[in-house]
């Protein structure tokens, strides 16, 4: 594998490699690092499917090992695409030992340059790299000439049907989640990779409920839960440094999966916003071995979700009759102020997409 390093990351890694001949494209990549206002990242693009992978937060630490740092996060955007990992292993292996290489072909610096911009556009709307690299290989780019406009993520699994193997196969998870707002609960049903991080589940549950991701959050894993009492979580994971002060026995949620507690445990709750707060409990319906679907789904979903800042549940009841009644002296003040928070009554078609795509 060879890595096509711009001036200024060859300059950073201390490398001065030299123009080496392309011969796989699949296996030929190239890498761009930016150090401006506050960011520092690495941007990867393959040279024929135009595949990215970012690594954000590219310090000192990072940039020493910045070989391994690619291979294990181009393993984790790959998986998050729910890519067979034999398929994964194969590519990898085929990889091979990664040699760096001066990039010197124009057309493709200008290609990487338009990539990283795109990326540095949307870093603050993505928190997760996996999530920014998503976002980047969903971008249709218009090629020149007479070649067809190219999906990178179509593109490079389109690519790894050399192997013969099945591309999408990966164990999966039906969760039913229930926001609970005492008779007005919203339902959300979900099917997800059991690979899926905390972190990332996360971020979708804050798509399947159009929460805006401004306040803390936590887990809670449970071996038998009875939704009338407060009894402690088996586990309990955190995202926040605050929270540990709070509780010194939770387990931070970096680096956990869905698959290390479930199927052993099959009731979750998702704590989101501890001001109002709301609770989303979260149960295993039905575990699939060999899923060959594209995820995250929204199989079903019924309720609308509250507005952010709404006052919790009966802010939100009092809310919702109030929307109801376009007669009501607050109707027509709650209305703007439900624009301004980007509310609006669950549509399926509008969730699913936002599920499957990341929007």
């Amino acid at each position: 594998m060879v890595i096509h390093l711009t001036k200024k990351l060859a300059e950073k890694l201390k490398q001065s490699p030299i123009a080496e001949p392309i011969q796989d494209e699949l296996f030929s990549w190239r890498a761009n690092y930016i150090q401006e206002h506050g960011y520092r990242f690495v941007v990867f693009m393959n040279d024929l499917s135009r595949f990215t992978v970012v690594i954000n937060n590219a310090k000192s630490a990072k940039l020493k090992k910045l070989q391994e740092e690619f291979i294990q996060m181009l393993r984790e955007v790959l998986l998050s695409l729910c890519v067979n990992p034999e398929v994964i292993d194969r590519y990898i292996e085929e990889l091979g030992e990664i040699t760096y290489s001066r990039n010197s072909d124009r057309k493709r610096t200008v290609q990487l340059n338009k990539n990283t911009e795109m990326v540095w556009a949307v870093m603050r709307s993505y928190v997760d790299d996996i999530e920014l690299s998503s976002f980047a290989n969903r971008v249709i780019y218009n090629t020149s000439g007479t070649d067809e406009p190219i999906i990178p993520k179509q593109k490079m699994l389109e690519e790894l049907r050399r192997y013969e193997l099945p591309i999408r196969k990966c164990r999966a998870f039906d969760l039913n989640v229930r926001l609970d707002l005492e008779g007005r609960d919203a339902i959300r049903r979900l099917r997800v990779p059991a690979e899926m991080t905390f972190k990332r589940f996360h971020l979708l549950l804050q798509k399947a409920f159009e929460w805006r991701n401004n306040h803390l959050y936590s887990f809670g894993v449970f071996d038998n839960r009875n939704d009338n009492s407060c009894i402690s979580p088996e586990v309990e994971l955190i995202a926040s440094v605050e929270d540990s002060e709070m509780n010194p026995d939770a387990t931070s949620v970096a680096g956990m999966r869905l698959s290390d507690f479930v199927p052993r445990y099959r009731q979750i709750l998702y704590t989101y916003d501890y001001g109002d707060p709301w609770r989303h409990y979260i149960e295993v319906e039905k575990i699939t071995d060999d899923c060959e679907e594209e995820l995250p789904l929204l199989l079903s979903g019924e309720g609308d979700a509250p507005p952010e800042d709404v006052g919790g549940i009966e802010g939100f009841a009092e809310f919702m009759e109030i929307m109801a009644d376009p007669k009501h002296e607050e109707h027509e003040y709650l209305k703007t102020w439900a624009k301004s928070q980007w509310w609006q009554p669950f549509d399926f078609e509008i969730v699913a997409r936002r599920i499957l795509y990341g929007w």
